[in-house]
């Protein structure tokens, strides 16, 4: 594993529930790894995805909406997204809805991405239903 890899799983290795520092600083950390992968590394971070804890899911996912290589990060919660586990697709769902947002054409995988909301939907409170309408209106 690569040094900036290493790092970049380190951090979302000790990320906890309700942790201020992870929300405050870590994520930025986080991102910062992110934009210095190189093109093995997120070959590698895809091949780690299904490896990982739910928590370390749900934090990739919440740190890939804000990369600059979109298309990756788009590819990855796709991947995210397929995990099955109610937050770690959320989370995906959500990164995948800023990636729209900022102009990322996801029409291509409308198809899946429409029924992992409608799945989403039958667990989703108020602010994620806002999130999972949103996404529905960009595809």
């Amino acid at each position: 594993m690569n040094y900036t890899l290493k790092n970049y799983d380190a951090l979302l290795r000790v990320v906890r529930e309700c942790d201020d520092y992870w929300a405050d600083v870590g994520i930025l950390d986080a991102i910062a790894f992110l934009e210095a992968f190189s093109d093995e590394e997120w070959i590698m971070l895809q091949d780690l995805l299904a490896e990982r804890p739910r928590l370390w899911q749900r934090s990739c996912a919440e740190t890939l909406s804000e990369v600059t290589n979109q298309t990756r990060s788009f590819d990855l919660l796709l991947r995210l997204m397929q995990e099955g586990v109610d937050e770690v697709t959320i989370a995906a769902l959500d990164s995948i809805n800023a990636l729209a947002c900022y102009g990322l054409d996801i029409s291509g995988q409308a198809t899946q991405l429409r029924s992992a909301i409608a799945k989403a939907r039958s667990n989703a409170g108020a602010a994620v239903s806002r999130i999972l309408d949103t996404l529905s209106r960009q595809l």
